[in-house]
């Protein structure tokens, strides 16, 4: 059957209406939902309970599995996706969320906890109760107050005999009990309050591996395990074994392919199929990942030219530009070439809503490189939620023509006072500066911190360099580029 404009039309309908940025918490009214539902082969390692540490950026799927892992409904479809993980047998609960409520435990039960002035002691007891608290509500209790638990938690041998006693009871039931905890940027704000917070999880982390029915999970920022001053011995092997989320291109293009045969536009997305001779995928066969267009490059490829024409210029030298299917993730990259789906799918979206719409095709390449400048945005202002700093330190940069020599771009922010700016900023707001403070911080430190979460990069040659991610939306230049926003 021939595919019609309208046919195209509708589905490009169908990608515009998607939701462009939906960011998701473990519990709450953003809680994930089935619909939502997509499971990427590479990620199975993420909701492993054998794996306690998952590392990942904003927008990668920590909070998403955290949440999938503690709603039934959700972790019976992950057992279908991941049958050899053992989730059927995994009971769940929540050690932290990042949200307060009777659900949630926030930084403002932990702070209640655990004093302005509080050494690593009362840390590490505020984490045990945390672990206490979920072994009473898989047992069928009510949530307790974790302030109550904080003496038990103190006491080393009344803390593992209560342990003792749950690690038995669950090993006669055939369970595994995972505490996870999800949302640990938001637990401090302020350097030293993180890093003793950070470091005592993980020393409980290390101490709970004498347990095998109680196991815990943290989902984490890559800069919050790595910080340097961390000081715990056995950090480099928990550095070692911890799991990180990325989105390889097939995954990205599985996902939105995933949700056009899923959604709305079904009919003329399998018209678009049967022209490439590639079945449509029930809900079961993706679930499984039984079907081609969610992981095969190949078939991935010709469908996005189908949707996109092949390249990103139309004429007999096209090519040169690039290929349609390459060119999204090529452009979205940080600096540690990690895509995440929200700024993939920003992408996209935007594409199809930029321009009149073509007779022939979805989404156009001008559309696509829109499509840049819109994700380029987005991702700078969740960037901006993560870190309050960011905008005030990327806005002197802009006109300036990248790569660039280091100490150019040190000098720009020398005259615009960046970095006094954003230290008395954050001191005013209450929020983390970029980096620990000492009396010796100058704007190589800046870029340090730039760099520590992926927005800036040194190249082989010694010049810093920003990803288009990035650059497009703080109005940097470079030659050849997708010009700024």
């Amino acid at each position: 059957m021939k595919i019609s404009s309208s046919d195209f039309q509708a589905i490009r309908q169908a990608i515009a209406s998607l939701p462009a940025d939906v960011s998701t918490d473990a519990i709450g009214s953003q809680a994930p939902k089935l619909e939502e539902f997509y499971a990427p082969e590479t990620h199975a390692a993420a909701i492993d309970p054998v794996a306690p540490i998952v590392l990942g950026a904003r927008g990668t799927g920590k909070s998403f599995w955290a949440g999938v892992l503690g709603n039934e409904e959700l972790k019976t479809a992950a057992a279908t996706a991941y049958p050899k993980l053992g989730l059927k047998r995994l009971e769940v609960q929540f050690g932290f969320t990042g949200l307060d409520g009777t659900e949630g435990i926030g930084r403002e039960k932990l702070d209640a906890c655990v004093p302005s002035n509080a050494d690593e002691k009362d840390a590490r007891a505020f984490w045990w109760a945390t672990i206490l608290g979920a072994l009473a509500q898989a047992a069928g209790e009510p949530p307790p107050k974790l302030r109550k638990l904080l003496p038990s938690a103190s006491k080393l041998e009344e803390r593992e005999a209560i342990l003792a006693a749950n690690e038995q009871t669950l090993r006669k039931s055939n369970k595994t009990l995972l505490i996870v905890y999800d949302a640990l940027d938001t637990m401090a704000n302020s350097w030293p309050r993180r890093r003793l917070l950070t470091q005592a999880l993980l020393e409980v982390v290390w101490s709970m591996r004498a347990y095998r029915t109680i196991r815990l999970k943290l989902f984490l920022r890559p800069d919050q395990l790595e910080d340097d001053a961390l000081r715990f011995v056995e950090l480099p092997k928990l550095r070692t074994g911890s799991v990180r989320l990325t989105w390889p291109s097939t995954d990205l293009y599985g996902l939105l392919f995933a949700r056009l045969a899923l959604g709305d536009a079904s009919e003329p997305f399998e018209l678009l199929l049967s022209k490439l001779k590639l079945p449509m995928g029930s809900r079961s066969e993706i679930l499984a990942r039984d079907w081609s267009p969610a992981h095969d490059a190949g078939d991935q490829k010709r469908l996005m030219s189908l949707l996109a024409g092949p390249y990103m210029a139309d004429g007999p030298n096209g090519y040169k530009k690039g290929n349609t299917y390459d060119w999204p993730v090529t452009h979205l990259g940080d600096a540690f070439d990690e895509v995440t789906p929200r700024s993939f799918l920003g992408l996209i979206i935007a594409a199809a809503k930029h321009g009149a719409t073509p007779p022939d095709r979805v989404i156009t390449p001008d559309g696509i490189r829109h499509g840049l400048r819109a994700a380029s945005k987005t991702r700078v202002d969740q960037l901006h939620q993560e870190f309050p700093w960011i905008k005030g330190v990327l806005a002197p940069l802009a006109g300036l023509l990248l790569p660039q020599d280091e100490d150019e771009v040190f000098k720009v922010w020398r005259k615009a006072h960046t970095l006094q700016d954003a230290l008395a900023d954050a001191k005013k707001v209450g929020y983390m500066p970029p980096f620990a403070e000492n009396t010796d911080s100058d704007e190589r430190d800046l870029y340090v911190a730039l760099e520590r979460i992926g927005v800036m990069l040194r190249r082989t040659d010694g010049r810093l360099d920003m990803p288009d991610l990035f650059r497009v939306a703080a109005k940097l230049l470079k030659k050849g580029g997708t010009a700024p926003i």
